[in-house]
């Protein structure tokens, strides 16, 4: 019979290798099982137990439900490109790239489709923070793009456990949803944080080619190499591979993204997945033009979520135009190639040292 696995293997092939997503499905996991040993490290950028504990017996769900360990079978869906752009104004001005998201979230809030929205907002000086919105204001503090890691799926105990929320919305990165759907999966077959976890009534994935080291990108990068007050950052965008950082209307710095790609994080380098194939809706600033965003439908519930949205007048949506659907599909392409390569590269490397 096969050992259990526990957090100590997932740290060994893992979070070692370099593999770790740092989506915070984990911790998640652990929390809603109602132990609590697990939390996420931000100045190592890593899951980590508290010190003096280890996994109770016949548990190591930390290690079964990620998707760095075993990858969860992709559900069938379709796929409608839209070109899309929030009504609200309010929102068009935080908000990145026409504010598509701000608006499906405020939609499925007004409409009572969820009662809270697990997003990422910015806690001071560009650190990523999991928050739990629950209207407006919520929504528009958590409003545009952060290029740094934060642990989203750590939401959906905050949501559950801190707000007794029953139905809520996950917005997060391809590695957040596909995480998201093991955790899913194996709770649905082996344990009763299912009963928890199934509560993600809407998922949201943002277009991503990877994060940043915090310490990095913004302290390093941009604070001591370039001398970039990051307290005077408004904005950051990356756009046809290049990084731009605003001030308000000012533009502070534009870099290629080659500059920066040593900052990238060594768990999104395996990452085989552009848009988020599991999601519901998927939305980027790929394929539209300035002030637009791409939005890619995927099931019958992210339709209903969209259309709703739009014939309420929240957004104003056309087809993308098929230049845009051909971009989307080669950088989706490229960065499947591009995981797929680096796995390889590694497995190479460590075939030379056995």
């Amino acid at each position: 019979m096969e050992e259990k696995r526990d957090f100590g293997d997932l740290k060994r092939e893992v979070i070692e290798k370099g593999k770790c997503a740092l989506c915070g499905g984990c911790v998640a996991t652990c929390r809603l099982l109602d132990y609590g040993y697990l939390s996420v490290d931000f100045s190592e950028e890593r899951p980590v137990i508290r010190e003096g504990q280890q996994c109770p017996p016949d548990c190591g769900y930390c290690y079964y439900q990620c998707a760095r360990v075993e990858k969860p079978e992709l559900r069938e869906g379709f796929e409608e490109m839209y070109e899309v752009v929030s009504t609200d104004e309010e929102i068009r001005k935080a908000g990145q790239d026409g504010g598509a998201v701000t608006s499906l979230l405020a939609y499925a809030l007004n409409d009572a489709i969820v009662e809270g929205c697990i997003t990422v907002a910015d806690k001071g000086e560009w650190k990523p923070e999991v928050q739990v919105a629950m209207d407006k204001a919520g929504l528009i503090r958590s409003a545009g793009s952060k290029y740094t890691p934060a642990a989203a799926l750590t939401g959906i105990a905050d949501a559950i456990l801190k707000y007794d929320l029953w139905s809520v919305a996950l917005v997060g990165t391809p590695c957040d949803m596909v995480s998201y759907e093991k955790m899913l999966v194996v709770g649905r077959d082996t344990h009763n944080a299912h009963n928890f976890s199934s509560h993600i009534k809407l998922r949201i994935g943002l277009f991503c080619l990877g994060s940043y080291s915090y310490e990095k990108l913004m302290k390093g990068y941009l604070e001591h190499e370039h001398g970039i007050d990051i307290s005077e950052i408004t904005k950051l965008q990356i756009s046809e591979d290049v990084l731009h950082v605003y001030a308000g209307e000012k533009e502070l710095l534009s870099a290629g993204i080659n500059e920066i790609g040593d900052y990238k994080r060594d768990g999104c380098k395996v990452c085989e997945d552009f848009t988020g194939l599991f999601s519901d809706i998927s939305v980027g600033n790929n394929g539209t033009p300035k002030g637009k965003s791409s939005v890619i439908v995927r099931t019958d519930f992210g339709r209903e979520v969209f259309n709703g949205a739009l014939e309420r007048g929240y957004i104003e949506a056309k087809p993308i135009e098929k230049s845009g659907a051909d971009l989307i599909h080669r950088l989706m392409k490229g960065k499947k190639e591009a995981g797929m390569a680096e796995k390889e590269k590694r497995k190479k490397l460590m075939e030379q040292f056995k």
